[in-house]
């Protein structure tokens, strides 16, 4: 028998949908978000007060009860709590003991890395407790199907520095519980000793991809006194800097680099073996010459982003002169698949109805001024033409205003259409309405048609604009909203080194319904038809235990044995190779 309960409560997490970020008030409250935070993160840095607060050791993960450990399993997910179906999806798969994929058997990390954006589409306390707190703790995990609580950590990504990160470290910050998953940390970034010399660092890079003072000098003296010369580490950030640096601005890698560098100066013998960042949702992963790997795995819960839209085949990452070449390994949902759903964006009307009122808002106002030639319809021509030109996504100016110019005269040529349809079959001249109520039949027949139109205009913008100028990959998926295509990754530490395994879903379940018969261990809710089908997206990927030995015995000492290294460094160290997939080959440090 099912109890009341349970049924109730899934009926109200059902309730939290994907978000519509085509509707008014969502642009409205974006836009308002997007100011306040920043101007928050520009006068009040709440990372500064943490560091004010007291120190925080690394989380040593290497020994257990006094003893050395040969393995750890680690799970990483981001980019969660948008709509109910897909987080909860990913949620109950982190959740099971075991998940067989491909014939290899995983086990659940006794440690969950939250990689930013934990919630979608503000950083509310309701939202962070309906988006993630409920999916994860009522369904995912209970308490009282686990012996030894799994810890969690996470990093903030841009929504969750909307209110200046005050809801993200009431949770993350307290040693509270999600589900049965414990966390610890008392900052917003942190750092972990894993076993056989590896290192996983989670770094806050704010909203203007910032690094701190007070951040760096933590992670600098932890390489420093904690660190060993051929230790390797995983950098975790919330935004791919290699992606976006490529695609937009190099100057976007800036930060970055400045702390990698912080830290090569700091221990030259430390290596910077993977990086690994949500914010883009989906999964991408591109490979050195010498096997590191810059790894995107954000598909833990929101809408998916393209994987064919700005040319990224190659990018570069590293300080300095270790910058190198990072090759495209792999992408899921694939180019071709990822192409395929952009045409999706032709039923853009029947995807964001919440976009209508805007729609219909424009052509009711064109309506008004362009059946009446002068000074009122320039001005209003100029005007849409000024806020398309704005909307369009690219950093060339020609194109900007090409294609912004172009797409706003489509509109406004299309209400000038329907005004004059209306006029028709209301049988008036639209250049010189008789009465008011002709004026009122035209205007309402204008938006009630142009809701439509306008929203379908939208749609074939965005789709040409993907698939053939490869821009606007964010608003062209984030107005189809897909729950499918989620992905997490699961890393196993053990004795050969470090091992990657790229799990995605291909299909989320639309419906759940309450497990009658559920034993321990097992998810609260399943799927109403069918189960969950995980898949390897790739093989996995090995990161080797470093070839050279690692020194125990002392502090890295500069070059004129003046003593260990402070942050920040002076002049460039040169570092050794590094060991990926082709070091015992003796790669060269591109």
């Amino acid at each position: 028998m099912i109890d009341r309960p349970d049924r109730e409560q899934l009926a109200a997490l059902q309730r939290s949908v994907m978000t519509c970020w085509y509707s008014p008030f969502q642009l409205a409250r974006s836009a308002l978000d997007m100011t306040v935070s920043r101007l928050m993160g520009a006068r009040g840095d709440f990372r500064l007060l943490e560091a004010i607060a007291g120190p925080q050791p690394p989380f040593d993960y290497a020994v257990r009860n006094g003893v050395m450990r040969d393995e750890l399993w680690i799970d990483y997910v981001a980019d969660t709590g948008d709509g109910f179906n897909p987080t909860y999806a990913i949620a109950s798969l982190l959740a099971r003991p075991v998940l067989s994929l491909g014939g290899r058997e995983t086990r659940r990390g006794e440690v969950l890395i939250m990689g930013g954006d934990q919630v979608y589409p503000s950083a509310t306390r309701q939202a962070y407790w309906t988006r993630l707190v409920e999916p994860y703790a009522a369904a995912a995990l209970p308490k009282a199907d686990v012996t030894e609580a799994p810890h969690l950590f996470a990093i903030p990504g841009n929504h969750d520095w909307y209110d200046g990160l005050m809801s993200f470290m009431r949770l993350f910050g307290q040693n509270r519980t999600l589900g049965a998953w414990k966390t610890s940390q008392s900052r917003s970034y942190f750092a972990l000793k894993l076993p056989h010399g590896f290192w996983l660092l989670g770094v806050d890079i704010q909203l203007e991809s910032d690094i701190d003072q007070p951040q760096i000098e933590y992670f600098c003296k932890l390489a420093r006194h904690d660190m060993r010369d051929g230790d390797r580490v995983i950098l975790c950030t919330a935004e791919p800097d290699w992606v976006k640096g490529a695609i937009y601005n190099p100057e976007l890698q800036s930060n970055l680099a400045f702390f990698e560098k912080q830290i090569a100066d700091a221990r030259p013998g430390v290596e910077i073996v993977a990086r690994i960042a949500g914010d883009l949702h989906h999964y991408r992963r591109h490979e050195s010459v010498d096997g590191r790997q810059n790894i995107i795995a954000g598909g833990g819960g929101a809408f998916l982003h393209p994987t064919h839209g700005e040319p990224v085949s190659v990018v570069r990452s590293g300080a300095g002169t270790d910058q190198r070449p990072y090759t495209l390994r792999a992408s899921f949902p694939s180019e071709s698949e990822s192409r395929r759903l952009a045409w999706r964006n032709l039923s853009f009307a029947r995807h964001n109805l919440g976009f209508w009122p805007a729609a219909a808002f424009l052509y009711m106002l064109s309506s008004l001024t362009l059946p009446r030639p002068g000074p009122g319809a320039v001005g209003w021509v100029l005007v849409v033409v000024l806020v398309f030109i704005v909307f369009t996504d690219t950093y060339k100016t020609w194109y900007r205003r090409f294609a912004g110019s172009l797409h706003a005269l489509a509109h406004l040529a299309a209400a000038l259409g329907l005004a004059h349809l209306g006029g028709a079959l209301l049988g008036v001249d639209v250049q010189d309405l008789p009465s008011m109520w002709s004026l009122l039949g035209v205007t309402l027949f204008v938006g009630a048609t142009g809701a439509v139109v306008g929203s379908t205009i939208m749609g074939v913008y965005l789709l040409i604009s993907l698939n053939v100028a490869r821009r606007h990959g964010n608003e062209a998926f984030s107005a189809l909203r897909i729950q499918d295509y989620k992905n997490f990754l699961r890393i196993h530490v053990h004795s050969e080194g470090l091992t990657l395994y790229p799990i995605g879903l291909r299909k989320v379940p639309r419906a759940w319904k309450v497990a009658d018969d559920r034993k321990p261990g097992e998810p609260r809710f399943i799927p109403a038809r069918g189960a969950l089908a995980p898949e390897l997206i790739e093989e996995p990927v090995t990161i080797p235990i470093a070839q050279q030995p690692r020194r125990t015995d002392q502090l890295t000492i500069d070059a004129a044995g003046a003593g260990p290294r402070e942050c920040p460094a002076g002049e460039r160290r040169s570092r050794p190779p590094a060991a990926g997939a082709a070091a015992g080959a003796g790669a060269p440090d591109l």
